[in-house]
């Protein structure tokens, strides 16, 4: 048997003397637990001041704090109290089971300064009680005559208790009397004590470190004294430790405790410390097995409990040759030796060993502080030309007008003078500093990561629809997998083809599944979330729920569901996030932990972000201000088609500008239009209505793309470059451009934080659905025509399908087609759509967008409806060949995402949106092929006109 399971036969516990978020995050505490049975951690400054001043563990956190202006205090107190809570978490299970035995504790020490002050120590340990908010910490305070009165006060507040520094046994009793008066208090308060734990920690191998010495002196100097000392040598600390055990067994035995017992009060247990061997002459377990012992709890350092766990051998010797202690401690005096002023002096350097590591700590921590300030954000460029002087004057004019103080502390006057619409912005701004709150969850995420990979999953699909989805589509192609941890796919269409590809692409029994809503009634990730746990369920039963995540809002109705399914886990996001906002919330970072991204440096450098950007004080220079001013002003002034440029490394990054954009400017008949994925094609080919925006990294050349921008800069288009250094700047991306966004509607006079358009689709696909229900299919639409196997619906009319596509792609100045494909997405489709694309381009001198559906609905959807009265709609279907049944429903994938498509075109012709809608019919690349022709044809026939 493993020594360190076996020794719970005896009734004592070990605990680990040792914490450091590594052990927290990468499983190794989780196993201990699981494996060597361990039932508790402790804490102090020396052990912190390892961990954190002598790793880069901690370095994102503590830039992070800095950053926010966190003092050095500050810093420290932060990271020791996420360390303990996140211990708590991994021992709450051992400690709300009925075996806990007084186990499953973390101890946080109150600062070493505090050393001899009793009000610094209540109000310090009050303060990191309610700080942890933990049910199982304890408040480790010292066994000074001035940390006596402090123990009983925080017992008597119900604040569980770890005395530190005991080592006399004098001082061993007043501290029992401090737990016991501290219980008496409670009770005259009318308090329950049947929930305080407490153990009195006794510290051994400094007693032998400090006596030893003496004792080899006196035997070394011969004379009477000699046999009596080297009878002594390395007993003393065992001999205390039994002592204190009999008086332990003193104390909490009468009438007294008894009366304290009868309502439900445990003991004060003695813990032994100090238990790391620190001479080489000694047993590495001398003060492990020793002191084996019933209601006992041992703390050891790493090092000791694996040396325990490989030649430990448990048995009961706490009150072995009890007649031999006696004798050790009546020897002592007979040498001249004090116990209790030898123990005293010890308490002092103990106190002192503490003091000097948490002074190192705290010098430390200080220089990686200012550290911290040294790094910058690399401002974008701008060549507006024209333009510049009107953007200039805006920022001007929101500086001196304290614009971004009012930004910050979320002034809704800046965009609107409605009441109504003040309090919806008001009530969605909590994404200007979720970073903030997000950094100390960073730990936990990863935690939660690397105990899905030690289980044995190796894939996570995201499902979800708009902000739910997208940031986790930019992670998954910005970034390569960590090694070891989980594939990522993400779902977000309901096209029966996709879903069965991530069904076949996938191992089902080691997938985890994230159903992300943040309303949680969301149609397609519910339906994506039912479809796959019916598909789990066929494999693992009742234990089906372990596959699944649910991240969603407060109040969700979607809670209950994943409750009674048993989900995994349940992350509840911030209801003040609206989603195209949450790329920095549990939406974009839970994937990022399991796909083994460092979310703590990514949330450093969004912090970092957020100092330049005014979060923490007056900045000359604001990239959110500039960037958002600039791109409203043009805007104003008809440049507001946004194109972006990114290199193949940051292809997708697009999909998620489109939905931040496009959603919160596109209404109102304003907006601007972020054009991704546009190949860049010669100057005269574009209209008056580009600005180009530059994505890419400082270390990677991309000359193609930059000599094409800097030929179109010199012919008068503005152009914005924005260099990243890697991947986890994506977190100062996605706040950059979220306060350019916000500022955007500022300067067009909008509520950037609404949707107002966006439930006309959902609206005319919900009426569809009722259809399909009463009369099981979907009401068909009358053709236009048909030719060639391609079908075309809309009021554009013509003999042939050249002439009726002349007659639509009737294209104005400012105009733009978005093209959208309600298609399984495959690489040879993408080709095709974007040939269509570049002809229309070239051809119409237009913008061109494109998007699947119904992923777009929740992103540029709005925009269609909402924004200016400039676009041609393709709308682009094909047959369902391969439905999948939906369960629970009489309808399938397909049905769905064909109501979806329908009621879509049907809001934008309510809107008086130009459409035309082509089926492609059972080969969607064919089709797209005839279209194409069909398309230059009507351009040719156009020109012979």
């Amino acid at each position: 048997m493993n020594p360190l399971v076996e020794i719970r036969q005896f009734n004592q516990s070990i605990w680990l003397d040792f914490i450091r978020r590594k052990i927290l995050v990468n499983g190794d505490l989780q196993k201990l637990i699981q494996e060597d049975s361990l039932r508790g951690v402790t804490s102090n400054p020396a052990i912190f001041e390892k961990a954190i001043g002598g790793s880069d563990d901690y370095d994102a956190i503590i830039r992070s704090l800095a950053l926010q202006n966190k003092s050095t205090e500050e810093i420290y107190t932060s990271l020791a109290i996420a360390d303990v809570q996140q211990a708590c978490d991994l021992f709450r299970p051992l400690f709300d089971s009925n075996d806990n035995s007084g186990d499953g504790y973390v101890s946080l020490e109150v600062s070493p300064e505090l050393v001899n002050d009793t009000e610094g120590t209540i109000e310090e340990g009050m303060r990191f009680w309610k700080a942890v908010d933990r049910p199982n910490v304890m408040i480790k305070v010292p066994a000074t005559l001035e940390g006596l009165p402090a123990i009983r006060r925080l017992i008597s507040e119900g604040i569980n208790v770890n005395v530190t520094l005991i080592f006399g046994l004098e001082r061993y009793r007043l501290v029992a009397e401090a737990f016991i008066a501290g219980m008496e208090d409670r009770v005259k308060a009318g308090q329950p004590i049947d929930n305080i734990g407490s153990v009195a920690s006794f510290f051994l191998s400094r007693i032998d470190v400090l006596i030893d010495p003496m004792l080899d002196k006196m035997v070394a100097e011969g004379g009477d004294k000699a046999q009596i000392a080297e009878g002594l040598i390395g007993e003393v600390a065992i001999a205390s430790a039994k002592k204190a055990y009999q008086i332990y067994k003193e104390i909490f035995a009468g009438p007294r405790w008894e009366a304290l017992k009868a309502k439900g009060a445990n003991t004060q247990r003695l813990l032994w410390a100090s238990t790391g061997n620190k001479n080489p002459k000694y047993d590495d377990l001398k003060y492990v097995e020793s002191l084996i012992g019933p209601h006992t709890v041992n703390t050891i350092p790493l090092e000791t409990l694996d040396i325990f766990r490989e030649k430990g051998k448990p048995a009961v010797h706490l009150e072995d040759n009890l007649d031999k202690v006696d004798q050790v401690l009546n020897d002592l005096p007979k040498l001249g030796l004090d116990l209790e002023a030898l123990t005293n002096q010890l308490e002092v350097e103990g106190a002192q060993k503490f003091k000097d590591p948490f002074g190192k700590l705290m010098q430390a921590l200080e220089k990686k502080r200012q550290l911290a300030f040294a790094e910058t954000t690399p401002p974008a460029t701008f060549q507006l030309g024209q333009y510049q002087a009107d953007i200039d004057a805006k920022v001007q004019e929101y500086k001196s007008s304290n614009f971004i103080e009012g930004f910050w502390q979320k002034e809704a006057t800046l965009w609107t003078q409605d009441a109504e619409a003040q309090e919806s912005i008001r009530s969605f701004m909590g994404w200007l500093r979720v970073a903030e709150t997000m950094a100390p969850m960073a730990p936990a995420l990863e935690q939660f990561a690397h105990s899905a990979k030690a289980e044995g999953y190796t894939h996570v699909v995201v499902m979800g629809m708009g902000g739910s989805s997208m940031a986790p589509i930019v992670f998954e192609k910005s970034f390569p997998k960590g090694e070891g941890f989980l594939e990522m796919l993400v779902l977000d269409t309901t096209d029966p083809g996709t879903v069965r590809h991530i069904e076949e692409s996938v191992p089902l029994e080691t997938t985890l599944f994230i159903v992300a809503s943040k309303s949680g009634t969301t149609a397609e990730p519910l339906a994506f979330g039912d479809y796959f746990y019916e598909k789990v369920k066929e494999i693992k039963g009742d234990k089906a729920g372990e596959n699944f995540i649910a991240i969603t809002d407060p109040g969700s109705k979607f809670i209950k569901t994943a409750e009674e399914l048993g989900y995994r886990r349940i992350f509840l996001n911030f209801t003040e996030v609206g989603g195209r906002f949450s790329a920095l919330t549990y939406f974009g970072l839970v994937p990022a932990a399991l796909y083994g991204l460092n979310v703590g440096e990514i949330l450093e450098r969004a912090i970092r972000m957020m100092r330049a950007c005014g979060a923490y004080g007056t900045t000359e220079e604001n990239p959110g201000l500039d960037l958002g001013v600039a791109l409203g002003i043009m805007a104003q002034q008809g440049r507001d088609k946004l194109t972006l440029i990114v290199p193949q490394s940051l292809s997708d990054l697009g999909l998620w500008l489109e939905q931040l954009l496009a959603e919160s400017t596109g209404k109102e008949s304003k907006g601007i239009l972020p054009v991704a994925g546009e190949p860049l094609v010669e100057p005269s080919l574009y209209g008056h209505d580009r600005v180009f925006v530059y994505v890419g990294y400082q270390n990677e050349a991309d000359e193609a793309n930059k000599q094409k921008l800097n030929t179109l800069q010199q012919a008068g288009h503005p152009v914005i470059t924005i260099l990243m250094e890697d991947p986890l700047d994506l977190g100062q991306e996605f706040f950059r451009w979220e306060v350019a966004t916000a500022i955007v509607g500022a300067v067009l006079g909008i509520n950037p934080f609404d949707q107002p358009n966006v439930q006309a689709a959902k609206t005319a696909t919900d009426k569809l659905m009722k259809v399909v229900a009463e009369e099981g299919k979907l009401p068909e639409e009358e053709k236009a025509l048909e030719a060639d196997g391609v079908a075309y619906y809309g009021t554009s009319t013509g003999d042939n399908a050249a002439d009726l596509l002349a007659s639509y792609f009737q294209a104005n100045p400012g105009d733009y087609v978005a093209i959208q494909a309600y298609l399984t997405e495959t690489p040879e489709l993408n080709q095709s759509i974007e040939q269509l694309r570049e002809y229309l381009q070239e051809n119409l001198h237009v913008a061109t967008t494109f998007g699947y559906g119904p992923r777009f609905l929740h992103s540029t959807g709005q925009y269609h409806k909402g924004g200016p009265n400039t676009g041609l709609f393709l709308q682009l279907t094909a047959d369902n060949p391969n439905d999948l049944p939906l369960p629970g429903r009489s309808y399938s994938f397909g049905t769905l995402k064909n109501a979806q498509a329908q009621g879509d075109l049907e809001a934008l012709r309510n809107y008086d949106r130009r459409t035309l809608r082509v089926h492609l019919g059972a080969d969607p690349a064919q089709g797209i092929q005839t279209l194409l022709q069909a398309v230059k044809a009507a351009s040719l026939n156009a020109a012979q006109a």
